[in-house]
C-alpha cells in the first residue's frame, strides 16, 4: 500500500535527489517527477499556503511567529498553512511503480535545507510550484490538457471554467526561470 506523502516530505525528497538533469539517463524517477506534479497542484490550489511552506521548509530556524511576520499574516494562519495535507495520490504511487524506484533506506526522512546545496530537482520543482502558485488557472488547464489529450480546446474551457482563448492562450509554450544561484526567497508567493 502507498504512504501517505505531506508537501514537507515530498519538499525533502526532492532536496535529497541528485539526478544531474545532463540526459534522460540522468532525470529523477518516475516517482519524483510525479511527486513534483503533484507538489505543484498543491501550489496552485493553495498559493498563500505553498508560499509559508516552502519559507518553513527553506528556513527551518524561523519560529512559527516569526514566519507569520515574514509572510504577513496571524499566528493562527500560519499554523493553518503549516498543518501537514496530503499531497500524494493512492492511485498514482503503486507499489509496483515504487519498487525499486525510491527505495525505503534512501528516501530522506529529515533534510537540512540548504540554499547552497539546492539539488537541480528541488530548483526545478520550485519554479514549476512557482509558476503554479502564480498562475493556478493556467497550471489546471496544463495538467488537464497534458492527462487528457484527447480533449479539445473547448472541452478544456469547459472542464476549467475559463474562455477557449484563454485556453488557448494557456496552452503556448512557458519557459521557467530557474534561478541557479538559488537565491530567490523574495520570489516567494
Amino acid at each position: 500500500m502507498p504512504q501517505k506523502l505531506s508537501q514537507f516530505a515530498i519538499l525533502s525528497e526532492l532536496a535529497a535527489d541528485r539526478s544531474s538533469w545532463n540526459d534522460v539517463r540522468h532525470y529523477p524517477s518516475t516517482v519524483i517527477c510525479r511527486r513534483m506534479l503533484r507538489l505543484a497542484d498543491f501550489a496552485a490550489a493553495d498559493p498563500a499556503r505553498w508560499g509559508s511552506c516552502r519559507m518553513a521548509f527553506e528556513v527551518p530556524e524561523l519560529s512559527y511567529r516569526e514566519l507569520a511576520v515574514a509572510r504577513g499574516v496571524s499566528h493562527t494562519t500560519i499554523m493553518r498553512h503549516l498543518a501537514q495535507a496530503e499531497v500524494g495520490d493512492a492511485g498514482d504511487f503503486t507499489e509496483s511503480e515504487l519498487d525499486g524506484e525510491c527505495p525505503e533506506w534512501s528516501r530522506a526522512v529529515s533534510i537540512r535545507f540548504e540554499a547552497g546545496c539546492t539539488s537541480r530537482t528541488y530548483r526545478y520543482a520550485i519554479a514549476l510550484c512557482t509558476f503554479a502558485a502564480a498562475q493556478p488557472d493556467r497550471w489546471r488547464v496544463i495538467r488537464l490538457a497534458y492527462e487528457c489529450p484527447e480533449l479539445s480546446q473547448a472541452e478544456l474551457a469547459k472542464l476549467c471554467g475559463v474562455s477557449q482563448q484563454s485556453v488557448s492562450n494557456y496552452l503556448q509554450p512557458v519557459r521557467l526561470e530557474v534561478d541557479e544561484s538559488f537565491n530567490d526567497l523574495e520570489v516567494i508567493y
